[in-house]
């Protein structure tokens, strides 16, 4: 029995709802063989039918090394012509050393051009996908941010191996609230004391499975482990200070003691006690109503645990992002500046009613 053999099933059964005679496009990188085999195996023991995608990562990078961006990032009319026949779509992400993204720069870049174009014509076809976090979980990635290896993928397995189901039941109520018109307050002990309007648009569950409706809204990619319920409130109604307590992740580095401060709707400043100058660059460079609040979420997965790259799914842990908000529905703001970070702890209210009491889901 292989011990991916339970998250197999749920992206099969659960997740994709693959039926007999469906085909079926599995994807992954070197790292990823172990999961993508018996993903493999559990779509032909559904009757239907794979197509398996290999990306070897030493030609990946001696490509990106070696070729001009003009022949990197180039998608033949086979693999569209795979993808406008396929039903199902499973990726194990890579590639499994994320610091030589940030050695490669621009021609990173190059050779990723070609994503807007495939997720265009995925939702367009209606293919039903999902993302396989586990996929992030690498040798290469734990040692660039300290992580225990063995925890970290202990970790992702039985947090995906949560029925998007009971996330469904878990964030009902959360997003009945956040689809209210009323005023969102943050707080935490560590000084955050934050709030912004919540305009009455709907509010929005991760929850790992793709619906008839999720196609029909264009949202056909599925993230596993999932659990989230986000919301986009009013941009310009921030106010206050949050104080995040969890570090964010940027190309196998870390931004710690992120510190942001709204004022009258609009960031007024930020600061980090470590690598700040990385938001600083994509501030001086972005464009766009940069300064704008861009989206809040909510964790639901009772499995997930902090400390990770997955906080924002944490039951519990709440997420603000700043910025750019236009591929979270309802979003519409475009700017090539985005930052975003979780809090642990913190008591979420809407018009003084708990949502999150001191990191927990309230009742």
């Amino acid at each position: 029995m292989s011990e991916y053999e339970a998250l197999a099933k749920n992206v099969v059964r659960q997740t994709l709802k693959i039926q007999p005679k469906e085909n079926v496009i599995v994807e992954s990188w070197n790292h990823g063989l172990p999961i993508a085999k018996e993903i493999v195996y559990q779509v032909r023991n559904a009757g239907a039918r794979p197509m398996f995608l290999f990306e070897d990562e030493e030609t990946y990078w001696r490509s990106i090394k070696t070729l001009p961006e003009s022949k990197l990032g180039q998608v033949g009319s086979h693999e569209w012509k795979a993808i406008s026949e396929a039903d199902g779509y499973v990726f194990i992400p890579g590639p499994a050393d994320i610091t030589k993204v940030r050695e490669a720069g621009k021609k990173y870049s190059a050779a990723t051009a070609y994503n807007d174009e495939w997720y265009r014509r995925a939702k367009r076809n209606r293919l039903r996908g999902a993302r396989i976090g586990l996929g992030y979980v690498t040798e290469a990635r734990a040692r660039a941010y300290g992580f225990d290896l063995a925890e970290w993928q202990s970790m992702m397995l039985d947090a995906s191996s949560v029925d998007g189901r009971d996330i469904v039941r878990t964030g009902r109520k959360v997003t009945r609230l956040l689809s209210k018109k009323g005023r969102l307050e943050i707080t935490h002990p560590n000084g955050t004391q934050f709030s912004c309007d919540l305009a009455g648009r709907p509010a929005g569950i991760e929850d790992g499975i793709v619906t008839k409706e999720d196609l029909d809204q264009g949202e056909n990619m599925a993230n596993l482990p999932a659990g989230e319920a986000f919301v986009v409130p009013d941009e310009k109604s921030g106010d206050g200070t949050i104080v995040f307590d969890q570090p964010i992740a940027w190309l196998g580095r870390w931004i710690r003691d992120v510190r942001v401060a709204f004022d009258k709707g609009k960031l007024a400043k930020f600061s980090a006690s470590e690598n700040e100058d990385f938001i600083r660059s994509d501030w001086k460079e972005a464009k766009g109503p940069k300064d704008l609040l861009g989206y809040i979420d909510i964790g639901l997965n009772p499995k997930a645990r902090s400390g990770f790259l997955q906080d924002a799914i944490v039951a519990g842990n709440v997420y603000v992002a700043i910025g750019a908000n236009d591929e979270v529905p309802g979003g519409k703001n475009k700017t090539d500046f985005y930052l975003g970070a979780s809090l642990t702890g913190a008591t979420v209210t809407i018009d003084g009613r708990p949502v999150i009491q001191s990191g927990t889901l309230a009742p």
